[in-house]
């Protein structure tokens, strides 16, 4: 049984993890964001009619017959998808459809509200490929191929429905976490992942390590607290925050938080279809229902700045004949009774139609900037806060396990062998098992170069 790395290695994201023995199954395909940052940008762009192509002579897609087109027998068994952030699902698009795709069942509906509001594009997985075979899963399931059995079992993350995997082989277990965390408020999932490796004595543990330099870490009820504090000293001025689409997590604390400040929820069109398509779709979760009390939507102005049906696209007319809206007008007019929810940090310019008062609140409640095109894009967002005359806070709870975590859960599962991927630093996760006593093999991935899994 050999495993093969061909995103995640070295570096954060992108994870395309090929296990191979009698049979191919792809453990996530995600966007190497890394990577395609090299070579494309805003204006340039891989050509439309070339895509595929443009995307394996840059190394964004591996470079493997009968992956992608149907002139070679398939490539792959199977894809399995562990939760629906883009670095670990978004490139399963560019995929040949007979080369069946297994997630979660609630990922499954996560990933279509997320590209119901983009537009189509051979990118969009449901958009491209709508009879493409889709098994979904839950933590029950087993997953049956040629050589392997694959059991899914969730853990916490900044997103519903992830899960890590545990595999069993003729040669041994092995285990792959995807993306997770132990102090978010379903850490339990977590540990009952924990409890599956130990349970099926696991040898082999390829392990997520985003935050393996990281000592501190916030909780979520520390954000809880802290978005409260803040929120209650700005008095009659504007709150806004900023909270990623799918982190549904972060969306409920401010929920709670403005409930506690008697403010009414306006969130971004964005985030309404996503808590819409959940409860159309039957999540099997508590979904917050927009309702004209205390839960909105933000109507924001777009094209003739009218509020003219003709402005919004398809997803967005029919989303806002069926939930109550605010305008920008309402919310200038009466800023203490609102706390505004935007879904990408630069809908600051959205704050310019609303006029807030100077000394207004703008909360990044996201993720630190990691890459340069980052940086450049927060000293914009900065440009904006500050010719805007608000107050900026930056209140964030991690979806990574922190360093201390990350030892306990392998300290935990007490594999033979290490492989850490969606990690800068997988050289200083071999010291702190040194450190701390721990004598796994640490074997560090090389980008598309094979190795033996047991």
């Amino acid at each position: 049984m050999r495993l093969t790395v061909y995103g995640a290695a070295g570096q954060i994201g992108g994870n395309k993890i090929l296990l191979e023995g009698q049979s191919r199954v792809f453990l996530d395909f995600g966007v190497d964001f890394n990577t395609r940052s090299k070579y494309f940008s805003t204006f340039l762009q891989p050509r439309r009619f070339a895509l595929v192509k443009d995307y394996i002579a840059t190394g964004v897609l591996p470079s493997l017959k009968g992956l992608y087109e149907k002139d070679e027998p398939p490539f792959a068994e199977a894809v399995v998808i562990t939760h629906g952030h883009l670095d670990h699902y978004g490139h399963a698009s560019l995929l040949r459809p007979d080369i069946p795709l297994y997630m979660g069942e609630t990922t499954r509906l996560l990933i279509k509200a997320r590209e119901n509001t983009k537009q189509k594009s051979p990118e969009n997985l449901f958009n491209k490929n709508e009879n493409h075979p889709v098994e979904v899963f839950r933590t029950s399931s087993k997953l049956v191929f040629e050589d392997a059995v694959i059991y899914p079992v969730h853990v916490d993350h900044s997103i519903p429905a992830a899960y890590g995997l545990v595999i069993e082989t003729g040669e041994g277990v092995l285990a792959y976490t995807g993306d997770l965390r132990m102090h978010g408020p379903k850490s339990e999932m977590t540990h009952d992942f924990v409890e599956k490796c130990v349970k099926m004595n696991v040898e082999t543990l390829v392990i997520e390590g985003t935050r393996v330099d990281e000592t501190e870490v916030s909780t979520e009820d520390d954000v809880r607290k802290e978005l409260t504090r803040v929120a209650s000293e700005v008095g009659d001025r504007l709150v806004s925050v900023v909270v990623a689409m799918m982190d549904f997590d972060r969306l409920n604390t401010v929920l709670s938080v403005a409930e506690k400040l008697d403010r009414v929820v306006a969130i971004s069109l964005h985030h309404a279809n996503l808590l819409t398509t959940l409860r159309r779709g039957g999540a099997r979760m508590n979904i917050p229902e927009l309702r004209d009390e205390k839960l909105v939507a933000f109507l924001e102005r777009r094209r003739t700045g009218t509020y003219s049906k003709t402005d919004y696209p398809s997803w967005q007319t029919e989303l806002i004949e069926q939930i109550p809206t605010v305008g920008d007008e309402e919310i200038r007019r009466d800023q203490k009774k609102y706390l505004l929810v935007l879904s990408r940090a630069e809908d600051i310019i959205k704050l310019s139609d609303i006029e807030p008062a100077p000394g207004s609140l703008f909360i990044l409640s996201t993720s630190e900037a990691h890459s340069e095109e980052q940086v450049l894009e927060e000293e914009r967002i900065h440009n904006w806060v500050n010719l805007l005359n608000l107050r900026y806070k930056h209140i964030h709870s991690s979806g990574h396990a922190p360093q201390k975590d990350l030892i306990k859960i392998i300290e935990e599962i007490n594999p033979r062998k290490v492989i850490p991927v969606h990690t800068q630093k997988p050289t200083l996760m071999k010291q702190l098992l040194n450190n701390s006593g721990l004598k796994p093999i640490v074997e560090e991935p090389v980008q598309g170069r094979a190795m033996d899994v047991f």
